[in-house]
């Protein structure tokens, strides 16, 4: 089971630089789409160990680096692989699509 870690503009690294996998979903309180999927996230991250990173970033406190990876749609879901991005994922996607989509980069 991975654990969801709250990123920001003060340790967004941990995941920009991880090697293996990572998986960042940009959220607001306000936006209806990410609270309803957000259970969804939550249950993705309880099907992979702690080999792949798990993360959100809620937008209205990071804008820095909602601009810097230009999430415009919300939730906006991005994988990373040894640092780059290899997958942007708007709107929601089922689990397992995302589940899919993972494994394909493990």
């Amino acid at each position: 089971m991975s654990e969801i870690v709250e990123y920001n503009e003060n340790n967004y690294r941990e995941f920009e630089y991880e090697t293996g996998v990572a998986v960042i979903r940009f959220y607001a309180t306000w936006c209806t789409p990410c609270v309803q999927n957000a259970p969804f996230f939550e249950q993705l991250a309880q099907l992979f160990d702690a080999s792949v990173k798990f993360g959100k970033v809620n937008v209205d406190q990071s804008p820095i680096l909602t601009l810097r990876y230009q999430v415009f749609g919300l939730p906006t879901t991005l994988i990373f692989k040894d640092g780059q991005i290899v997958e942007r994922l708007s709107s929601n996607v089922s689990i397992a699509q995302l589940q899919q989509k993972i494994q394909s980069y493990l």
